[in-house]
């Protein structure tokens, strides 16, 4: 088994994969949520507007659903993590 790390736009590389490439993709795209995945002081509790952090990052808008198409052609099984939800499409 070999390990390989790249930095790379996730799409280029996943447009150069052959079908089911991976036998498994674990992924945590962003979610499209805006807030900046640092602890708000409202988790557990009823949430107003001063509870929130300012918003300093990338997680402005969820992944496309091409994104989600090329996931699913390049790998047998995928794990989608999000914040909500866990998705595992085996």
């Amino acid at each position: 088994m070999s390990v390989e790390l790249l930095n790379i736009d996730c799409m280029e590389y996943m447009k150069t994969q052959p079908d089911n490439a991976f036998d498994l993709a674990i992924v945590d795209p962003p979610y499209g949520i805006g807030e900046s995945g640092k602890t708000n002081k409202s988790r557990g509790k009823l949430a107003t507007a001063k509870d929130y952090k300012p918003f300093h990052g990338e997680d402005l808008e969820p992944p496309p659903e091409e994104y989600f198409a090329e996931l699913q052609r390049v790998s047998k099984n995928q794990i989608v993590w999000g914040r909500i939800i866990l998705w595992i499409a085996f």
